[in-house]
């Protein structure tokens, strides 16, 4: 599953408490951390790149102090320069998942997600957990994963999810929002057979909402059942990859109060 965490980290408090629960996750799961602090190449330099390194990561082992659990986990620090996004997609290929914390103060996609996190979320080949600021605590005990009943060339790329499941015996929650769910095509039920089928040692059930706006109708559903993580796979041309598209998504309300997991098929 998932063995190998990236966290990247920008001294915030926001990636300060994505870290703390990277730590958590990875006691439960005997995962090694990878702390990266990315330096933009578009701050002006007065140092060299190499005295720049050195303070980074000292001020990056400050955290073996600050954070509890920290020094019990394999982990290391490191620094490169570039850009941001770029740097952690292309990290990305040695782990196994990236955890990122976001600043979300009005609630609203493009800043809930953050343009950074958007970026990685859209390219990153492997599943990405992005933690709001508020979320001080996080639990696997309810997941809901929105499905459109689209096939899933690929049921593969949904093993994390049900790792993740059966390793916290979570209760899942496999969720379709549409503005007619009382009419579902042959197909679509088919698609639904094939998830209750793949996720048949889960502990899991069918949940159909209605609701003309559907983003909102997913984050409405989250919030309203208490589920501590949301699971979205962006798939193209579907309403899925839309949550992620800056031209899309305006300003629609995410209000969410979970954690937000992401996969690509």
């Amino acid at each position: 599953m998932f063995h190998r965490l990236l966290v990247p980290v920008d001294f915030s408090i926001c990636s300060k408490n994505s870290l703390k629960l990277a730590v958590d996750f990875a006691a439960k799961n005997r995962a090694t951390l990878t702390v990266l602090n990315v330096y933009s190449v578009t701050r002006v330099q007065t140092s060299s790149e190499a005295l720049i390194k050195d303070d980074l990561i000292n001020n990056l082992k400050g955290y073996d102090e600050e954070i509890p659990g920290l020094k019990s986990i394999d982990h290391t620090f490191e620094v490169e320069f570039g850009l941001e996004a770029d740097i952690i997609i292309d990290r990305s290929a040695e782990h196994d998942l990236i955890v990122m914390g976001t600043r979300g103060e009005h609630n609203v996609i493009d800043k809930l997600v953050g343009s950074v996190s958007l970026r990685v979320i859209e390219h990153s080949k492997i599943p990405v957990l992005v933690i709001p600021e508020h979320l001080h605590q996080i639990s696997f005990e309810k997941l809901v994963f929105a499905a459109d009943f689209k096939r899933i060339e690929h049921m593969s790329s949904l093993d994390n999810l049900r790792e993740l499941a059966l390793t916290y015996d979570s209760e899942l929650h496999l969720l379709n929002v549409n503005e007619s769910p009382e009419y579902i095509t042959n197909e679509e039920g088919d698609e639904a057979m094939e998830l209750h089928y793949f996720f048949k040692d889960v502990n899991h059930a069918f949940f159909l909402s209605e609701s003309k706006d559907i983003k909102q109708g997913i984050v409405d559903y989250t919030n309203e059942k208490g589920i501590n993580i949301l699971a979205l796979m962006p798939r193209k041309h579907t309403f899925l990859q839309s949550l992620f598209h800056h031209s899309t998504s305006g300003e629609i309300a995410m209000h969410l109060e979970s954690a937000l997991l992401t996969f690509h098929e």
